[in-house]
């Protein structure tokens, strides 16, 4: 089986938002995560980076390897915000087969059933995330925060989820914007997997889990 990753860019000096989050694989089910810690140093280097065992589910060293290289090479702009300071971020490796796939319009029509209801995200980054939707109105909430949006359905498997409240105050300046999120797969248990979209830098895959 082949396991090497795919399209993996290594650039010299990146903003925050270039750098590549996704990366398709042949070694996992659907979706699993690895979480890294990483310090910025005063010349916009990266002088570190820690993978956080707790919140990391990827197996293949070889390819974690791979990544954790890749994200020490990562340099910012000498007045980068950033520096001076450690982060947490999160890669996704994907199962190759969900690279551009869309569902066919049968299989669109099945996921009506998702437009109410109570999920969870299969991230082991949201654990207590509880997500209720209703009519136009999604709202997510754990024991420290909550959002709430508009939804708007473009089609069965696609949807717009635009922030109308945040909790925390760092998260206000996402008030007003829309994550666009598309049903790319139906799975046996009743989950699905999605792929969302928030300000074309935000791009993630993952699987939400039908509560019952």
């Amino acid at each position: 089986m082949n396991k090497k990753i795919l399209f993996l860019f290594l650039l010299p000096i990146l903003s925050f938002s270039q750098i590549q989050q996704e990366f398709y694989v042949d070694d996992v089910e659907i979706v699993e995560h690895l979480t890294v810690n990483f310090c910025v140093d005063n010349d916009g280097k990266t002088s570190s980076v820690t993978i956080i065992p707790n919140r990391t589910t990827y197996k293949n060293q070889e390819n974690i390897d791979k990544v954790v290289a890749y994200r020490k090479s990562i340099e910012y702009y000498p007045d980068s915000k950033l520096r001076n300071n450690c982060y947490d971020y999160t890669f996704i490796f994907v199962n190759n087969k969900y690279n551009k796939k869309e569902l066919n319009t049968t299989e669109c029509t099945k996921c009506n059933v998702f437009k109410r209801g109570k999920y969870k995200y299969g991230n082991i980054n949201y654990p207590d995330v509880i997500i209720k939707r209703r009519k136009n109105i999604q709202i997510e909430k754990d024991k420290d925060s909550k959002s709430k949006y508009r939804i708007e359905w473009i089609s069965p498997c696609e949807y717009n989820l635009t922030y109308t409240m945040v909790s925390e105050k760092k998260h206000k300046y996402l008030l007003g914007e829309t994550i666009n999120v598309k049903i790319i797969d139906i799975l046996d248990n009743g989950n699905y997997v999605y792929h969302s979209n928030l300000l074309d830098r935000t791009i993630t895959t993952g699987v939400i889990k039908k509560v019952n």
